[in-house]
């Protein structure tokens, strides 16, 4: 077979072809001749039943384990916020008054652009009554639930800003330290 030919040459696919049809007239006589075995094995009655006070008794043991089953009381979480009047109108909850005058305290157009960085710098869950769009709904309302979760020992950890950075910030050169000589008119050069 040449190395710039593709799949198999006819010799390789009659070998393939024969040997595929020998396996199966073999698995065709092995059938025929285990058919009666195999009628017998498939139509055989099911010999292994279970009693009936066996069955009664898994029954009444499982309905005992249900019914004295430990239970808990629901645990109350957070009440639901209050719903404003005005929410029913506005999608946005109300802004802080010291927020909007900073509109009318800017030149030009400073005022617009500092009111902006003011309320963006609040989360979602503070600016709006519900998500309004799709990509709020992650993370709505999570930073509750984030104070009661634990730090794991297995979970990611800042190993590079560990071992790379300096705690104490950057540091004095050392003593043993110098800046190479120049040329100067007082230093020699030979």
């Amino acid at each position: 077979m040449t190395s710039n030919q593709r799949g198999l040459d006819p010799r390789t696919q009659k070998a393939w072809v024969s040997a595929i049809e020998k396996e199966n007239q073999l698995r065709l006589k092995w059938f025929t001749k285990n058919m009666d075995r195999l009628n017998r094995i498939a139509n055989k009655e099911n010999t292994r039943k279970v009693p009936q006070e066996v069955k009664d008794k898994f029954d009444n043991d499982l309905v005992e384990s249900y019914k004295n089953v430990q239970r808990f009381p629901k645990i109350k979480v957070d009440d639901a916020p209050l719903i404003e009047p005005k929410a029913m109108q506005g999608i946005m909850k109300p802004v802080d008054p010291a927020v909007t005058k900073l509109i009318y305290t800017g030149e030009n157009k400073d005022g617009r652009l500092n009111y902006l960085h003011e309320r963006v710098k609040l989360l979602p869950d503070d600016r709006y009554y519900f998500p309004e769009v799709s990509s709020f709904e992650y993370g709505w309302k999570t930073w509750n639930y984030a104070k009661n979760i634990k730090k794991t020992g297995f979970g990611r950890q800042q190993i590079v800003k560990e071992s790379f950075y300096r705690r104490r910030g950057v540091e004095r050169d050392p003593e043993w330290y110098k800046e190479p000589a120049g040329y100067t008119p007082t230093v020699c050069n030979g």
